[in-house]
């Protein structure tokens, strides 16, 4: 039966000048199949004679529903849903999403990707940048919205010009950071700083710390210990 089909393609196919069409003496480049058998003998095919066509040209074009085509890939189809791709992750709704190799996947566009980081603890915070203890993980990578959210509590009064934040990828150092500066907000003039800001950044997949740092003056200076003053929101932008 396998050589029947081979030996009918063969009987089906026409070979021009270098050229090979397959069910039509009159192919339009190297390689081109008519699949339903109706182009004309010379001349070009029409639109609707191309729909059922597949061709490959002299610069390594292939064509589907069309003998021109301008891309590497382009397929033709006068109604919707001209490419089907099925591998496990396809679903309603689901747009494709490439990753930094080109290698694309369907993600989800609703509802949205929030990423609350846990909260962070009560500690001190030093004049170099500290990790209080608030991360979160990003698996999809992309523009996101980051929403920090910090409140210090200094002593003496008014001590720390400034309050200033980062993400980094290392809890111990700042490594691979968000923010090529760290970003900074004025001191307040009580007992404490805070930071509630939002700002947006590229970040790749990868776990995320945030770290804090002061300024001068200050003989305590404190974190608090919960989302709502130490910690972090990102949000996936479509």
């Amino acid at each position: 039966m396998k050589n029947t089909v081979i030996l009918g393609a063969l009987l089906c196919s026409t070979v021009i000048l270098g050229q090979v069409g397959v069910q039509t003496g009159n192919p339009q480049g190297p390689f081109h199949i008519d699949a339903a058998r109706d182009n004309p003998n010379t001349g070009s095919p029409t639109a609707s004679q191309q729909t059922n066509d597949l061709i490959v040209t002299l610069n390594g074009n292939l064509g589907v529903g069309t003998t021109n085509p301008s891309t590497k890939l382009d397929i033709f189809r006068s109604t919707s849903g001209a490419v089907k791709i099925s591998d496990g992750t396809q679903g309603n709704n689901k747009i494709l999403v490439s990753d930094a190799n080109g290698i694309g996947t369907w993600q989800n566009t609703s509802p949205a990707i929030v990423i609350d980081s846990n909260a962070g603890s009560l500690l001190p915070v030093g004049t170099t940048a500290t990790y209080l203890g608030a991360n979160a993980t990003v698996t999809i990578p992309g523009y996101y919205a980051i929403s920090p959210r910090f409140i210090g509590d200094k002593s003496p009064v008014g001590c720390s010009p400034l309050v200033a934040y980062n993400l980094s990828t290392s809890p111990s150092t700042p490594t691979n950071l968000v923010y090529s500066l760290d970003a900074h907000f004025p001191g307040g003039v009580g007992a404490f700083d805070f930071i509630y800001s939002s700002s947006i950044a590229y970040l790749q997949a990868g776990t995320y710390y945030m770290l804090v740092r002061r300024g001068g003056g200050c003989s305590t200076y404190n974190s608090r210990n919960n989302i709502g003053q130490n910690g972090f929101t990102l949000v996936l932008l479509k």
